[in-house]
């Protein structure tokens, strides 16, 4: 998308001021019929679209966001989101909105705690966006900004308990019970699943993880499967551990049909899995991260459930503007995405 042409710019284009390009694009006051001609020839030329979100008030302040999320490498699920942010604040770029990134190691809960700590002694900021990993992290650094009066918005999941300005996640729940439907057809009559979880620093799981193992389970429950479930941990960071865990597993139980991976570090499983030989196993996880999606194509996961990490960062963002602009909340806070289910066939449809 090109980037979008400022008030500031068009008026200089124009010959007049930013307040009388303003007021044509919004109709409002009195201008010249030389100005307004100068204007809309102007917007004419550069195929100007106008957008509800810019306003003479943009012009006063700068809006400074702060963004605080796992830490990415490029392909990766949390870079898509940030995109999405970046994406939202070019298409709005009349309003002078920053943002400032932070990220924490998603599988250590003292990485969060010190990253969120650290954000609230730096430069000051007006609106944060959130993707919370660890839920008594998050409700603590949450309840200092509602203490301060910022306002703050969810994206990738929520937390209970806690009043964000907006939260833009797919329903975790669901997720795990989608998981486990597409996953059952792999058990055949005598098989098992394993559900996988990233081992972490302290054993504390992600409020993500938490929710989708109730849904898993429940889909499983209501199906009398749930004694054909195993539940271990992997090590997505560290490739010969991770080895050894997959072998492990699978020399213990044999009858093992599928792992079902609750986080986007699928393909730390798929190679794994790859390095022993074992191109029976079913493989099942989330996020279409370029690793995830090199490894979808060549058959090595079977399915993908995606949450559309940039359209959520874009609409954080956006949500905010109508804080910036009209301090006005939705009725319906908490916007749920689509869950998209991928396969190699239906692959080339998507982007990362």
């Amino acid at each position: 998308m090109g980037k979008q042409i400022k008030i500031k710019e068009i008026a200089a284009l124009a010959g007049v001021s930013a307040g009388t390009v303003d007021r044509v694009l919004h109709n409002r006051g009195k201008v010249s019929e030389k100005s307004l001609a100068a204007v809309q020839r102007v917007l004419s030329e550069v195929d100007y679209k106008f957008n509800i979100h810019t306003s003479a008030v943009s012009f006063r302040k700068d809006f400074n966001i702060l963004a605080v999320m796992p830490s990415f490498s490029e392909g990766d699920y949390w870079e898509s989101l940030y995109a999405g942010i970046l994406d939202a604040l070019e298409e709005y770029s009349d309003i002078n909105m920053h943002c400032r990134l932070e990220c924490y190691d998603q599988f250590d809960s003292a990485s969060c705690h010190y990253v969120f700590d650290r954000a609230l002694e730096e430069s000051p900021f007006d609106a944060v966006i959130i993707g919370p990993t660890f839920e008594n992290e998050t409700m603590e650094f949450c309840h200092e900004l509602e203490s301060r009066d910022i306002p703050y918005v969810f994206v990738d999941s929520a937390i209970d308990g806690l009043n964000p300005w907006a939260t833009f996640s797919a329903d975790q729940f669901s997720c795990g019970q989608i998981l486990a439907r597409v996953m059952i057809p792999f058990l055949g009559t005598e098989g098992r699943l394993v559900l996988l979880e990233s081992h972490r620093s302290g054993n504390q799981l992600s409020q993500n993880s938490i929710d989708r193992i109730k849904g898993f389970r429940s889909y499983m429950e209501e199906r009398v499967l749930l004694h054909r479930l195993l539940e271990d941990e992997f090590y997505p960071m560290d490739p010969e551990r991770n080895r050894g865990q997959i072998e492990k597993i699978l020399a213990a139980h044999p009858d093992v049909r599928g792992f079902a991976v609750l986080n986007s570090r699928g393909y730390a499983v798929a190679e794994a899995l790859e390095s022993l030989g074992r191109r029976d196993i079913h493989l099942v996880c989330f996020d279409l991260t370029s690793r995830n999606r090199t490894a979808l194509e060549k058959c090595r996961i079977d399915i993908l459930l995606c949450q559309r990490p940039h359209e959520q960062g874009f609409k954080a963002v956006k949500s905010l503007l109508s804080y910036v602009l009209y301090n006005q909340k939705d009725a319906e806070p908490h916007h749920l995405m689509p869950i998209d289910i991928i396969v190699k066939e239906n692959l080339p449809y998507y982007r990362q």
